[in-house]
């Protein structure tokens, strides 16, 4: 090909772009519900779509100023004067509480009404916590925003510090992933983890998955529901002999938690459901300190261990014809406050009304829970409709089913955060977002609980990305998840939001 023909060929395509550009719609051939055809527009070439970045600069700046909400005074145990404190080792702690001044806050907590009531009910019971004999319980549920214990750690961290309380409190038998915080956890044996949540195991024929939405097992679920002469055929022809089956648990204190989680006095195990003896021996840091049967059980139980001081790694050695279901370990104190971390990874919250309510229920009960912060809505992002009104009425019912379940519970939901897409060259919101946000706050002022508004809070519409690009970044680049340092700055918000209503509610006692 002669030099003249390569560069008409050449102008001929640019020619052919040119055209294309011209003529090709600007919002693009839609191909399928999720895929849209588009080309570059001559718009595009001369003028460049800019990324949309608002200034999070006083957002930041804001939480970093207000971060500490206490004064804190150490003082040594015997010089412990008459002061409102918590003991943490061999010292005392005095907290001097400094209200949140209005305009401190970056995002305050809505409510249904102006009596801003919606939380008195918990407030009353941690301004009484001084004589309270138990642990008050906080549950956090939420999807993958709260993995790691993100947001959930920093929470903890700050009431365990002002009203007491050590440990991590529940974690489970076996996490899905392998986090490190706020526990170190690894097993041994043939487990499996069953989850009400995201796609459900059809062997499981019951619904009683406890106060984690999971629970694990060693052995395979026997199931019930099989006719006599195939479970006579399985069992007695094929096992003539009963095989037991060993696994373990470990846990492991975690470098990456704040002290307080570190600590805890006891250990409680809930489990059940299990058609023969098990045989546990309990080890704290390979000190053989229990060993113990649990008979068979058509129930739930708890087996507890304490400890004179927290040991670094315990170990639980179980050995069994059939694994119980094990929903979970309570590391704890005696007293203060305990929250928990519960991510459902994948999950928009609607599993509530899957469960074995009465277990449920009488769960909450013995754990003494009495705040349920419930943090959802992401995961329904990526099913694009005009209206969410079926979300809306789904979420509804979860909370109207939680209140009947447990009505001394109260209950405040925090929504998601906003979420970008890639549009050309640049990230903007889903446009369901907002549609999304509003209906679970809809969803939580029909129930009387109150919200906090997690998508206005980090500077609303697009306003990922000027996390993702912040220096350092405060978002991942899937432009949905935080990373450690802008789940932090989330936290440290909605704390301080906390507090300030709980100072409000302080000086309306008054």
């Amino acid at each position: 090909m002669t030099p003249k023909k390569v560069l008409i060929f050449i102008f001929s395509g640019l020619f052919i772009l040119l055209l294309l550009s011209v003529v090709f719609p600007s919002e693009g051939i839609k191909i399928t519900n999720k895929f849209t055809l588009k080309f570059i527009t001559i718009e595009d070439i001369i003028n460049p779509p800019k990324q949309a970045e608002p200034d999070i600069s006083n957002i930041i700046n804001g939480t970093d100023i207000q971060d500490e909400t206490d004064t804190i005074v150490f003082i040594k145990e015997n010089k412990k004067k008459n002061l409102d404190s918590v003991m943490i080792d061999s010292q005392y702690v005095y907290y001097k509480p400094i209200p949140v001044k209005i305009d401190s806050v970056v995002r305050h907590i809505e409510f249904p009404d102006k009596s801003h009531s919606s939380l008195d009910k918990f407030f009353a019971i941690l301004s009484n916590i001084k004589n309270q004999k138990r642990i008050v319980r906080i549950m956090h549920y939420g999807d993958s925003q709260i993995e790691t214990d993100r947001i959930t750690d920093y929470f903890r961290y700050k009431l365990q510090s002002r009203f007491g309380g050590v440990g991590p409190g529940i974690v489970p038998a076996v996490k899905a992933f392998d986090f490190k915080s706020p526990m170190i956890q690894s097993v041994s044996g043939d487990w499996k983890r069953y989850t009400v949540y995201g796609r459900r195991d059809t062997i499981v024929k019951h619904n009683h998955y406890g106060m984690l939405g999971n629970f694990a097992r060693f052995t395979p679920i026997i199931n019930d529901t099989l006719p006599d002469s195939i479970k006579v055929f399985n069992q007695e022809e094929l096992m003539p002999h009963k095989l037991m089956s060993y696994a373990s648990i470990s846990i492991s204190q975690s470098p990456y938690s704040f002290r307080p989680t570190k600590h805890f006095k006891r250990c409680k195990m809930f489990y059940g459901y299990n058609k023969t003896e098990v045989k546990i021996k309990t080890f704290a840091d390979e000190q053989l300190i229990d060993e113990s049967i649990l008979p068979p059980s058509n129930d739930y139980k708890t087996k507890t261990w304490n400890f004179e001081t927290t040991p670094q790694n315990i170990r639980f050695e179980f050995e069994a014809e059939d694994s119980p279901d094990i929903y979970g370990f309570s590391l704890e104190g005696y007293s203060g406050i305990n929250v928990d971390n519960i991510a459902m990874r994948g999950s928009g919250g609607l599993f509530f009304t899957k469960m074995d309510l009465n277990m449920l229920s009488r769960m909450y009960r013995q754990l003494n829970t009495k705040l349920l912060i419930l943090q959802f809505g992401g995961n329904i992002v990526p099913n694009v409709r005009k209206s969410y009104d079926y979300y809306r009425k789904a979420f509804s019912r979860q909370l109207r089913t939680l209140k009947r379940i447990a009505p001394n519970l109260t209950i405040m939901v925090i929504g998601l955060a906003d979420m970008s897409k890639k549009d050309g060259d640049t990230y903007i919101t889903y446009p369901n977002v907002p549609l999304i946000r509003d209906a679970l706050k809809q969803a939580s002022f029909e129930n009387n609980c109150a919200y906090w508004d997690m998508y206005e809070a980090m500077g609303g519409e697009n306003s990922m990305p000027s996390w993702v690009f912040y220096d350092p970044p405060l978002g991942e680049k899937d432009f949905t998840h935080f990373t450690p340092q802008g789940a932090r700055y989330i936290a440290k918000m909605f704390y301080n939001a906390f507090m300030y209503e709980y100072n409000r509610y302080l000086r309306k006692k008054k």
